[in-house]
Order: structure tokens, then sequence, then C-alpha cells
């Protein structure tokens, strides 16, 4: 019974956030897209809970790391796969044609949120609605375990739920923030774990994605205690702690998005530090982080501005600074190259549902990566999939040789994308005009040993592989799951 009200809550969730993702649309308004990560390997297929594939009576039984077969040394480098096109320095899209390019992904998918143009009314019914269903689908199902694998009450949970207070008014006034901290959005305004088991006690399903300093959103919505804010981001929405954020106007909010003068991070990671000689540490950002730029302190160290709040949470800005071999003055130029050489500055960083902890899993990488190109891409794998110029939906019934030859045929290194359900991958290249050969975050294969249990191989960070890993498994290979094809360039 529990888990028919559990599959009720999950469909019932998606309707309503479809009709209002449908109605407000035209409206800039908000879309309310829960997008919990997709860890395929895991059955969570596009969204945190997916009690269909990963229920209760499952149990996971570890298995080891996972040997990558058939990867080369020399594979692991982008300078392989870049001499294997003909090419890799010719411009994909300008920046203008970037522009009009994120222009038609806010039109056609109501996946993202222009929150550039953001509706200042915001309707309360749907989220009054969305909140509810969200409360039920973690109230309903049979246990979560928190980060000490202890269970979680249901009274802990109505707990949460009754610290949400949303006005019985038709609309709330959006505020304009920026971030001043790197931040968790969450489902629940709560940072407690919530895990299925302990195998799997990496992937929290209450975490959403995950936020740098410097990212502007629109806040809809505090708690009652005031310690958490509801806000709304180009890719995602929910509950953000607000202590990390600080208010500002309509004016200062639109000046920091549409700054010119920006320093783009480039390297996976790069330090903040507080002084010009780089000896006080503020915190580390994430690629595609974008800052605007003060002046230049040396031939190594560049002056950015960062936001601060003050003890009222109201924006303030001070100065910071960053080693220039980890940013560039602007977005890059889009190429394959530039591409490649991008998405390997990750290669073995450890994969993490949602962006927790400052990680990255497989849709959080495609972002953070063509991010660098100022590219706006949506938060999951299925909405990433719609993003290019030509979906493909590849064929039925092919075998494993015919597939990968119209994916090779289809496909364009380093500017393509592969979808199977709960996964997306960055296609680099191929091996003998037969093997179509992958970078992407990803956390586990996964073979059933019976009907109760499933062994679990780790893997559990950012790889090169072809598209027969896990053909060896229960889920067959990654090329025999794979559905679409798309290509990151405008539509014709």
């Amino acid at each position: 019974m529990k888990n028919f009200k559990i599959l009720i809550c999950f469909i019932s969730i998606l309707f309503f956030q479809f009709l209002y993702a449908q109605e407000n649309k035209t409206d800039n308004n908000l879309t309310f897209f829960i997008d919990g990560e997709d860890i395929e390997e895991t059955g969570t297929n596009d969204f945190p809970i997916d009690e269909t594939e990963h229920n209760s009576s499952t149990k996971f039984i570890p298995n080891g790391p996972i040997i990558i077969k058939n990867v080369t040394r020399n594979m692991k480098t982008p300078g392989y796969w870049i001499s294997k096109i003909k090419k890799p320095d010719k411009e994909i899209l300008t920046k203008k044609q970037i522009a009009e390019k994120n222009e038609e992904l806010f039109k056609d998918l109501i996946y993202l949120n222009n929150i550039e143009n953001f509706s200042e009314d915001i309707k309360t019914n749907a989220l009054r609605k969305q909140q509810k269903q969200i409360f039920k689908m973690f109230y309903y199902r049979k246990y979560y375990i928190d980060s000490s694998f202890k269970q979680i009450s249901k009274e802990y949970i109505t707990k949460i739920y009754d610290n949400i207070k949303i006005p019985k008014s038709k609309t709330l006034k959006a505020k304009y923030a920026i971030t001043v901290n790197y931040s968790d959005i969450r489902l629940l305004p709560s940072d407690t774990n919530f895990l299925y088991d302990e195998i799997t006690y990496d992937i929290d399903r209450a975490q959403i994605a995950s936020l740098d300093l410097g990212t502007p959103v629109i806040a809809i919505l505090s708690t009652k205690d005031k310690k958490w804010t509801y806000v709304v981001t180009y890719a995602c929405e929910g509950w953000i702690k607000t202590k990390d954020i600080a208010f500002t106007t309509k004016e200062i909010f639109s000046n920091w998005i549409k700054e010119q003068n920006f320093a783009i991070v480039t390297n996976s990671k790069t330090d903040l530090y507080t002084d010009k000689e780089m000896t006080r540490y503020y915190d580390y950002i994430r690629m595609s982080t974008k800052l605007p730029v003060l002046g230049k302190i040396n031939k190594d160290i560049v002056c950015v501005k960062i936001p601060k709040a003050t003890n009222k949470g109201n924006l303030i800005f001070e100065k910071a600074y960053i080693y220039s071999c980890d940013v560039n003055k602007g977005y890059l130029k889009y190429t394959q190259r530039n591409v490649l050489q991008q998405a390997f500055k990750h290669i073995n960083s450890p994969y993490s549902w949602g962006g927790y902890d400052g990680e990255q899993d497989c849709s959080t990488f495609i972002r953070q990566v063509f991010g660098c190109f100022g590219l706006i891409l949506p938060r999951n794998s299925l909405a990433q999939i719609k993003s290019g110029n030509k979906q493909i939906d590849l064929k039925k019934n092919l075998s494993d040789l015919e597939k990968s030859k119209e994916i090779i045929a289809k496909a364009t290194p380093a500017i393509s994308l592969l979808y199977l359900p709960g996964h997306i991958m960055l296609y680099i290249g191929n091996e003998n005009n037969d093997t179509p050969y992958i970078i992407h975050a990803i956390w586990d294969t996964e073979n059933a040993v019976n009907k109760k249990e499933k062994a679990v191989g780790f893997i559990n960070k950012v790889i090169v592989s072809s598209l027969h890993i896990g053909e060896d498994t229960s889920k067959t290979s990654l090329l025999q799951r794979i559905k679409k094809v798309n290509t990151l360039t405008l539509r014709k």
C-alpha cells in the first residue's frame, strides 16, 4: 500500500510541475522541476527517488572497483582525441550565436529558468502543491537512513515540512540575491542526508545540485525559522541555506549577470585568496564559475570581485585573488579542441550525486564543461539531451556493431552528447571506425545476483571508456541502452 502511495506521489509531482511549467512558461515564471541526479546504474532515472527500480527490499553488495577495459594510457589525455579531428580549432558557434542558442533553450525548454527576465510575482498554488507532494514522497517511503546509518523517523520528516509556510495569498514577490558561499540546493529545507542504504551512502536523495560562490538566484520564500530560502537558478530550484545568499536590488543583480569584464574558471577547481600574497585562503570555486575582473596584479595573479553578505544579509562586494593560469578573460572560444581540453581536466575527479561536497555527477560535469563557452544547459540528463540542434533517436533492434556505426556516423566528437535513461555522456571519438568512446562521470555498474540482491561495482569518478562498459552485467552495456544522440549547435 505504501509503495503504491509513493508511486502516486511521484506521478503527481511530475504532473503538477508540467502543468505549472506550461502555464508559466510565457510569463518567465517558475518551472518547479526537481532535478535530483541521474544515476541510471542505481535505477534513479532522472529523479532522486524512484521506487519502481530501487526499493527497500533490494540489497546492494559491494563488488570492488571496476577495471575499465580497452582504454590505453594515451586515451586518457585530450591530445589523443584532438589528433583524430580534421579541424579541431574551427569555431562551432560565435559568442553571438551562443547567446542566440541560450535564448533558443530558454524559449523551447521548460527545464530552464530565464532569471534575467524573471517575473516578480510568483504564483503560490503550484509551489504549495509541489512541496506537499515532496513531503509525501519522503514520508511514505518505507525508510531512509541518515549519515550515521540511523533510520530517519516520520516525525522528523514532518517537522521539516512544518517549517515550510507558504502564504495564503495567490502570489509572492520575488527577491534578488547572489550566493556568497558554496551552497547545496535541497529538495527539503534540511541538510540531513537521506540515504537508501549503507552501500549507497554517498547518494543523498534530498540533494538537487550545488552552487558556487557568485551564482545569481531568485529568492522566493523563507522557512519559519528563516534558516532556509527557496531559490531559483537558471537550471534548477530548491532550498538553500539563507546564510549562503545576500540580497540585492534588481539593478545590481542584472549588472552582475551582464558584466562583460569577467574571468571564467577553466580549471576543475581553483583557489580564492583574500590577499595579494596568496596566503589567506578563502575558498575554492569550480569550472565555469564567472567573476568580475578588477585588475591584474602581475602575470600570475588576477584580482576579482566576490560577493559578501552584511550582518543583515545584504549584498556587498570585496576583492579576492586568483591565479591567472586557472581562468580565462571572457568565455573560451567554442571549438572541439577547447571542449576536449576542458573535459579532460576532470579526468579521475570524484563522482558526487547532485554535485554534493563540491564534486560532480554526470550532468553537472557536462554543464561545467560547456559553461566555459557561455552555454547555459539544463540540470539533468533528460533535459540536456533535448538541448541540441539535431536530437536523434537511435533505432531499435540494432546489433552492437550497427548501433556503434550509427553513433559514429551521426555524432560529432566533443560537441555531441549520448543519452540513456538517467545518464549523459560526452562523445569524444572512435577507434577503428567501429567503437565509440566517451568521457563521463559515473558512479557504478550493477549486476543482479538474484531477485533481491545486486552486486555494485564502484567506479565513482570521471573516466574515459568505450560504450561496452557494463556488457558483462545483467543491465548490459551502455551501448545497448543508449537511446538518443544530440549535437550542441544552433537549430536550423
